[in-house]
């Protein structure tokens, strides 16, 4: 996973790039994530001060928004759809807590949906299976039927 680490109006320190790469790894364990772009910034002037912008690529099916011309329709066929999360509070910690909790849900959302999908392909399969059968059956079945009408019209 490409990691992009970004500080604004805030001077780099270990611990709070340490808790980001737990948090992306914590994420990581519920799904694959080939990018992640995270911002760490302290607003003095806001209310929270303390914003965190978190952006995961992940591998499947999907569009977003973001497509510039060439590069970027490039980098969306690679890495498919983003995940996106944006969370302020008081401390560094709970903002970056919150973007995580938050991406934790979209994660889990798009499992249900890909399962949810999955279940009614297989369902509309199954259906098109049984309709496909029972009108091979029946067109078996008038076969059948003319062909023995035909040859006891022939054979008296």
């Amino acid at each position: 996973m490409k990691t992009t680490l970004r500080y604004l109006s805030l001077n780099a320190q270990a611990t709070w790039h340490r808790q980001v790469e737990e948090q992306l790894q914590h994420l990581h364990r519920l799904t694959a994530i080939t990018a992640a772009e995270v911002v760490l910034e302290h607003q003095r002037e806001a209310k929270p001060a303390f914003r965190v912008q978190v952006r995961l690529e992940v591998p499947g099916p999907g569009l977003h928004a973001k497509a510039t011309r060439h590069t970027r329709e490039a980098a969306l066929l690679i890495h498919g759809p983003a995940l996106h999360a944006e969370a302020r509070d008081n401390t560094l910690e709970a903002a970056l807590l919150k973007a995580t909790q938050d991406l934790e849900h979209q994660v889990q959302a798009r499992q249900l949906r890909r399962l949810n999908g999955a279940k009614s392909k297989l369902q509309l399969s199954d259906i098109s299976g049984r309709w496909t059968h029972a009108h091979a059956a029946a067109g078996a079945k008038m076969f059948f039927l003319n062909n023995h009408r035909t040859s006891q019209a022939t054979n008296p």
